[in-house]
């Protein structure tokens, strides 16, 4: 009796597993015939079983059937839950390949999941959708990883974060009042940039500029009848900006001193500093550089 238990065990068995085997095969003529919805649920079912959740062809060809759902039903949404599931089922494959004929094809595909990523990241990039980019700029260097474990993306990440900072200091100069948080937003921003490359201009001098601009605009909404005490404050809050801006105006200048921008910033802190000497200095300079245009 146990004999004939154990035998008819063993056949259901095999004919289980023949019919995950069988659901792959099933997909694949699914695929060819153009019916990606039913390849769909023949991939699913042969991802959830053990006989067949191990094998290559299972999540290469559920990555391809995910990655064309997706763009043929939302290409347009940023948060696709298809198209993450393209990238986890490429992300399977890339842990049990070992340099297989389907790895060429899967890295082409990767990518370009990775780039619709970057994509979304740079056109969700508003004042409303922020948060969306962000996280699909994040979606898109792990994605590329999954390929490329050793790709570095510092120039791509000055980029967005200089694209950011600007966006965030923007969103704080259309509202000074209500908005306050985006200005430290936009400080931070920069600031990452420049732990990435300590050298880049553009960072540098926005950064000193945000900076600057904090200042004179405190000195502009200054009431002329305001009590000594309240003056004394605004004049250390004032004085603390510019010479926070200062080291990154002279960053600026010695990064690029052909430039007239960082030379009139210069002289504008100089001045708000009261050190007359340096302003005087520098001034002559930009005025010998307005002569040379």
């Amino acid at each position: 009796m146990k004999k004939i238990l154990y035998i008819s065990f063993l056949l259901l068995t095999v004919i289980s597993t023949r019919a995950q085997v069988s659901n792959l095969k099933k997909a694949l003529v699914a695929i060819k015939s153009g019916d990606y919805p039913t390849a769909k649920v023949f991939l699913d079912s042969a991802a959830s079983h053990p006989e067949t959740q191990e094998m290559l062809e299972t999540w290469y060809y559920r990555g391809y059937i995910y990655r064309e759902l997706y763009k043929a039903q939302e290409k347009n949404n940023p948060n696709s839950p298809l198209r993450e599931e393209a990238v986890e089922s490429y992300k399977k494959f890339f842990e049990l390949d070992t340099m297989s004929e389907f790895r060429s094809s899967a890295e082409k595909t990767l990518n370009a999941l990775a780039v619709s990523y970057y994509n979304d990241a740079v056109v969700n990039l508003t004042a409303e959708n922020y948060p969306v980019a962000v996280k699909n700029f994040e979606k898109y260097k792990a994605t590329v990883r999954i390929f490329d474990p050793n790709r570095t993306f510092t120039d791509v990440e000055k980029q967005f974060h200089k694209a950011l900072a600007s966006l965030f200091a923007q969103m704080y100069e259309a509202d000074r009042k209500n908005n306050e948080p985006y200005f430290q937003k936009a400080i931070d921003e920069y600031s990452l940039v420049l732990k990435l490359d300590s050298n880049d201009y553009s960072a540098n001098y926005n950064l000193a500029i945000l900076y600057y601009n904090e200042a004179v605009n405190i000195i502009k909404e200054t009431e002329y009848e305001v009590d000594l005490i309240t003056l004394d404050l605004i004049q250390e809050k004032t004085v603390d900006l510019f010479k926070r801006a200062l080291p990154y105006m002279q960053k600026a200048y010695r990064l690029n001193p052909n430039k007239k921008e960082p030379l009139i910033g210069l002289v504008g802190i100089y001045y708000s500093l009261n050190e007359i000497d340096k302003y005087e200095e520098l001034n002559q300079k930009l005025e010998q550089m307005k002569t040379q245009e």
